[in-house]
């Protein structure tokens, strides 16, 4: 910084206009170590104009110094002061203007590529199709600005404030934008994908038709934002607070949300594409989170299917991440780790085979005819039913199955004119008629959950 530039007797002020009144535009400004700190402002430069006979440095449109199409690429504008200046189609590609200001200046078609804007105010600009790709922009202010189609692709925007601006169609693809402010912006049809927006706050603005797939939105706030039409394909909601939000026309396949928290948040199973992100990477944990969090926001909004969908999704996440655990405790020769992880593994595959986690009437059907035949092959190979008054034990497989049966849906074994002999036969009896009492009871509580939906 140079501490006589914000002063208007500043020599190297009036030898810039000099500079600059001898050349026809284009400019190509020399020197360019001296326009760090300058204060070449509109308020600075009005005393110096002739409304009658204005220089040719003089923007009329724009009340501010003219450097349309100017080549200012890697100059030294630190501090500089460019408010209501005429940048459009110039280039400063590369320039060093760390807290320059350029407040209601003209960047139409600009280009800021490569240039280190850190802290740089850009409120009120005119700046459509500007390009600041790869920028240094942290901290920077465009409060109000109207950027339509401009390019701020893998540019550095953590901490940059947006609030209220237009950003229409803006292209922000890599961005890394951390703790970035939105709010009330327009971000309509706008490319945010692939950005980090970690922290970034949305409340209140448009992002219709925008696009966030695979963004990092952990922490982001969304609070009174549109969302209409919006691809948020595996973008990243981990930690991020979603509150009466309707995202039924939104993109949401293989999106993440382990540690979000959902309330109110309109959405449908179909959206996510048959899996959350954290699933499709095989991050079983994660996975078994997001789904909880699924699960309460579903059941929140009145879709019991689909809160069943993801209760069962994140049950099976966490059968999944058992059997990981086991197997790495297996190859480390864990002993303990593997009984316990391969028990948990084993006892949750049997459920969810039993009665899909409880939420399944025809599994436990399912369960019951199978329990039938096995109990019923079991009495034939023991050859323990007799008919009354006979001696040889009954193979009739009619007489097998009836038996089975009805022992596996009654307390007492079946008066059907057949007998259990032999202390293995009765043994089988005793065990069936358990089975059939666990299953019974399993069924009718599966049976008035689907009612009390």
């Amino acid at each position: 910084m140079r501490d006589g530039g914000a002063e208007d007797g500043d020599p190297r002020v009036a030898a810039l206009l000099a500079h600059l009144s001898e050349r026809e535009p284009p400019f190509a400004i020399s020197g360019r170590d001296d326009l760090a700190g300058l204060a070449l402002g509109s308020a600075a430069l009005t005393s110096r104009v002739d409304p009658q006979a204005p220089p040719r440095w003089w923007a009329r449109d724009s009340g501010g110094l003219d450097l349309a199409q100017a080549d200012l690429a890697d100059a030294r504008l630190e501090e500089t002061d460019l408010s209501g200046a005429n940048l459009r189609r110039a280039s400063l590609a590369g320039a060093l203007a760390r807290s320059a200001g350029f407040a209601g200046a003209c960047l139409e078609e600009a280009d800021f590529a490569g240039a280190d804007l850190s802290g740089a105010r850009f409120t009120g600009i005119a700046g459509g199709q500007a390009s600041f790709r790869e920028a240094m922009l942290e901290d920077a202010d465009f409060s109000g600005a109207t950027m339509r189609f401009a390019r701020l692709d893998k540019a550095l925007l953590d901490g940059a404030r947006f609030e209220g601006a237009d950003l229409w169609g803006t292209d922000f693809t890599g961005a890394d934008a951390d703790d970035s402010v939105f709010r009330k912006a327009r971000l309509d049809e706008a490319n945010l994908s692939d950005c980090n927006l970690t922290g970034a706050d949305f409340e209140g603005a448009s992002l219709k038709k925008a696009r966030l797939v695979g963004s990092r939105l952990r922490g982001a706030n969304f609070s009174g934002a549109r969302l209409d039409g919006a691809d948020l394909s595996e973008a990243d909601f981990s930690r991020t607070s979603l509150v009466r939000l309707d995202l039924t026309a939104c993109k949401l396949r293989h999106a993440r949300f382990a540690g979000a928290w959902l309330e109110g948040v309109r959405l449908t199973v179909d959206q996510l594409g048959g899996a959350v992100g954290e699933e499709v990477a095989g991050e079983y944990e994660p996975a078994q989170a997001s789904y909880l969090a699924l699960e309460r926001n579903l059941q929140s909004i009145g879709s019991p299917e689909g809160a069943s969908w993801a209760y069962k999704r994140g049950r099976r996440m966490g059968r999944r991440h058992a059997g990981v655990r086991a197997r790495e405790a297996f190859l480390a020769r864990d002993l303990r780790g593997t009984v316990s992880h391969g028990y948990r593994w084993i006892a949750d595959r049997f459920v969810e085979w039993l009665c899909d986690y409880g939420e399944s009437l025809s599994r436990i059907a399912r369960a019951f005819l199978v329990g039938i035949l096995l109990f019923a092959a079991a009495y034939g190979a023991t050859g323990g039913l007799f008919h009354e008054g006979a001696n040889t034990p009954t193979y009739n497989p009619l007489d097998l199955v009836s038996y089975s049966a009805l022992n596996m849906m009654t307390a007492n074994p079946p008066e059907i004119g057949v007998k259990p002999l032999g202390r293995v036969t009765n043994l089988l009896v005793g065990l069936q008629g358990a089975a059939g009492i666990v299953l019974m009871g399993l069924f009718g509580f599966v049976l008035g959950n689907r009612l009390r939906r």
